[in-house]
């Protein structure tokens, strides 16, 4: 009986285990949330959902499809906690004129429901869309 098969078995996970340990640390969806951002009053008829493509590039990703029926735009990723919408802080994309284009997003894994809202909904603290 050969020993190949368990030497490429633990071969493997091995490298999963490494590259378990080498992975960046993830902000929890709670840290990277941000929670006192004002909306505009129909901001809900103009979140489009993300279609979800499963596992990520990453350990710890999920890989979420940016729609291709977005008009030109820039456009921040939400998601609602208790019917709220909160700012996946430091998530945003840009629909340029390549409407042909696909657009991945590699989210941590504890985000779920995840929308694309255009800029425009987002209001600053100042009562201005920005």
């Amino acid at each position: 009986m050969s020993t190949r098969p368990f030497t490429y078995f633990a071969g493997a996970a091995l490298l999963l285990a490494l590259g378990a340990c080498a992975s960046p640390e993830q902000k929890t969806a709670a840290q990277a949330m941000t929670g006192n951002t004002q909306f505009a009053a129909d901001w809900s008829e103009h979140s489009k959902p993300l279609f979800n493509q499963g596992p990520g590039i990453n350990p710890g990703t999920t890989s979420w499809r940016v729609p291709s029926i977005l008009p030109r735009g820039y456009y921040r990723v939400i998601q609602r906690v208790n019917g709220k919408p909160v700012i996946v802080d430091g998530y945003r994309f840009e629909i340029d004129s390549n409407v042909m284009k696909e657009i991945h997003l590699m989210l941590p894994v504890t985000y779920t429901s995840v929308e694309a809202l255009d800029e425009k909904y987002i209001v600053d603290g100042k009562g201005l869309a920005q």
